[in-house]
């Protein structure tokens, strides 16, 4: 017994099943998606030889995201989470086979892919605020900001693997098979609901305790009466908006400033994301010590740092180094702002925060690839890097407003009666 206790210990969050199967449903679907995007982009340019074409597919995958998350917020606040969930997942698990299907009998197109890419995002974008909102009934309030990191690292392993497997996919079996697999990935996240139902887990804390909802307290007011929120989504906004910045530059930086073949552009993005994988293991260490306040700013500042690194570089060593840094930062900082959002925030309400802080975390990148790649394009690769040095003083301003706002409250936002 002794050394089944101590082995779950030694697996942290990983040995706490609610969680371990809920981060392992959304790990695998994570995995599909990436698979699907991948074949997607290829299926597309294969058919049109266009890169604007692919450039539509992407827009439709974005564009839910800011259409569909507040809506998917107020449905999360208003309905069992794991429902939410459920329904969404055998909705797109149904349009995923129907894409697969029409790839099997060679009548897909690449309209069927576009219009595929955006439902199947429509679904992601009304489910997402739910899955995050439930993170609160699976762990203690002191175990969140290292959840919501793992819960981060799900995506970035999500996007190391779900590209990999559709190159093998896509050599070895095709794009029928590669869209049948997303298919059904979907299943996962589904069983790992049907666990948290058995377990009495993921819904609305306040519907299982029977406490009166406060539903018709306008989340706008709510907003306004709490400044704190806003400085959460504006570091949310920085931290993010600094990664996209290399994403966007990553293949103009690799061929132009690093003079390597295109290809290794891929080098670049996996720099950030091994970053990224050491900087969620930094923080599990550094959160035990309660250093969360200055864990945030330090992110912020290794991503400066690591801006300016990348600007300078004219090795793929020294640039890999730089930008091994923005994904570390944005591994210290993004969980500890994300945290008090979710830890701090009535549950009623916690969906459609949530929803906010998707659009903050993703609805910024299309506007900031436009700006930075405009940058790169007119100025180059530098000057962009170097411009978005502005991001790190606006997010340590935000950081500092969130703690002294927070601070100041007489008793936790969480334990307030909203009138």
């Amino acid at each position: 017994m002794s050394f089944a206790i101590g082995a779950r210990r030694r697996l942290g969050l990983f040995g706490q099943g609610p969680f371990a199967v809920y981060w392992t449903g959304g790990f695998l679907s994570n995995v599909g998606t990436w698979l699907q995007a991948v074949a997607g982009s290829v299926f597309v340019y294969d058919r049109t030889g266009s890169a604007f074409a692919v450039g539509i597919l992407n827009f439709a995958t974005f564009i839910p995201i800011v259409l569909f998350s507040v809506p998917g917020g107020v449905i999360s606040d208003r309905f069992d989470r794991r429902a939410v969930v459920i329904v969404t997942q055998v909705i797109s698990g149904v349009l995923g086979l129907g894409l697969a299907a029409s790839m099997f009998a060679g009548a897909a197109t690449e309209v069927h892919v576009i219009a595929t890419a955006f439902a199947l995002q429509t679904s992601w974008a009304i489910a997402k605020p739910s899955l995050t909102a439930m993170l609160n009934a699976l762990v203690t309030r002191g175990e969140l900001a290292q959840a919501i990191g793992l819960n981060t690292l799900q995506f970035m392993t999500g996007q190391l693997v779900g590209p990999v497997l559709a190159t093998v996919v896509l050599a070895t079996a095709g794009y029928a098979w590669a869209f049948a697999i997303n298919a059904g990935t979907f299943l996962a996240p589904i069983l790992a609901m049907v666990y948290l139902y058995r377990r009495g887990l993921g819904g609305s804390i306040e519907r299982a305790s029977g406490a009166v909802l406060q539903g018709r307290q306008s989340i706008t007011a709510y907003v306004r009466s709490q400044p704190w929120i806003a400085f959460v989504l504006i570091a949310v906004v920085m931290t993010s908006a600094i990664t996209e910045v290399i994403r966007t530059t990553a293949p103009v930086l690799v061929t132009e400033r690093l003079r390597a073949p295109s290809s290794e552009a891929g080098l670049i993005i996996a720099a950030q994301s091994f970053g990224y994988v050491a900087g969620i293991l930094a923080f599990t260490a550094l959160r035990r010590r309660d250093l969360a306040r200055p864990i945030a700013s330090f992110g912020l500042v290794l991503q400066g740092c690591g801006l300016v690194i990348a600007a300078l570089a004219t090795e793929m060593f020294v640039a890999a180094v730089g930008v091994a840094a923005i994904g570390m930062g944005f591994a210290l900082c993004l969980p500890v702002v994300t945290a008090v959002l979710q830890s701090e925030a009535p549950d009623h309400m916690r969906g459609r925060l949530m929803s906010f802080h998707q659009i903050a975390l993703l609805g910024n990148r299309p506007f900031t690839a436009l700006a930075a790649g405009a940058l790169a394009a007119t100025f180059g690769v530098p000057v962009a890097c170097i411009a978005a040095t502005v991001l790190v003083p606006i997010g340590l301003l935000a950081v500092r407003a969130v703690w002294r706002s927070v601070g100041a409250q007489s008793t936790p936002v969480s334990a307030q009666v909203i009138p």
